[in-house]
């Protein structure tokens, strides 16, 4: 494809050519619109594609982020973590944080204090994941562009969150698709999912670990 300034300098010969022509007052004038024409033609055609190439760089990224998780998830789920609170010692992933009550958390975490620090609930199974050494090593790959850390504050100490963002800086999902009657030990595996380009879960564009 042309680039821009070899069509800029093709159009500027073509004016010069036009200057030899009979009658060049209107066929200037028409040849010069068709030029700016094809110029704006191809400048939306090379905008539109290097857009798109973007994007298919972004949603290779958040599969192989997505693919790194799930990794992490596996080796939890093998390292058998237990829970301090024995209400969660049957369960070998971690919560589903983005619904659990702060009661369910400060049990989780083993604290009689409601922790503290600018966190989302759902960075939560961040901090689990970095308690089994295998999955912190699996979570050191993740880009790091793609990497928030704030704090949570418990039992006088204070802990690093992990937040994993997509590379449209939307906040990764993790949820469990479940029913409530179905004990927590029949849990199915996780699923993470990114909103894609438009920022808007649930939408035709997300990009999940179950795609």
């Amino acid at each position: 494809m042309a680039t821009l300034r070899e069509i800029y300098r093709i159009s500027i010969e073509q004016a010069k050519a036009m200057k030899s022509y009979e009658n060049k007052t209107g066929l200037t004038l028409i040849e010069m619109l068709i030029v700016v024409a094809i110029v704006v033609i191809l400048t939306t055609m090379v905008i539109g594609l290097a857009g798109r190439v973007n994007d298919q760089s972004k949603e290779r990224l958040t599969k192989s982020t997505i693919a790194i998780l799930t990794a992490a998830l596996r080796q939890f789920h093998d390292y058998e973590y237990r829970y301090p609170h024995p209400n969660y010692f049957d369960l070998k992933f971690p919560l589903d944080c983005n619904d659990i009550l702060d009661n369910d958390l400060m049990n989780a975490l083993g604290t009689t204090v409601l922790p503290t620090g600018g966190y989302l609930k759902s960075d939560v199974w961040y901090f689990f994941l970095s308690r089994v050494p295998t999955s912190q090593k699996t979570l050191d790959k993740i880009d790091e562009s793609l990497k928030q850390t704030t704090n949570i504050f418990f039992n006088g100490k204070d802990y690093p969150l992990l937040r994993i963002l997509d590379p449209w800086k939307t906040p990764l999902q993790y949820r469990y698709y479940y029913n409530y009657i179905v004990p927590k030990d029949k849990w199915t595996f996780p699923v993470i999912t990114s909103a894609g380009p438009d920022k808007q879960f649930g939408t035709a564009d997300d990009i999940s670990s179950r795609k």
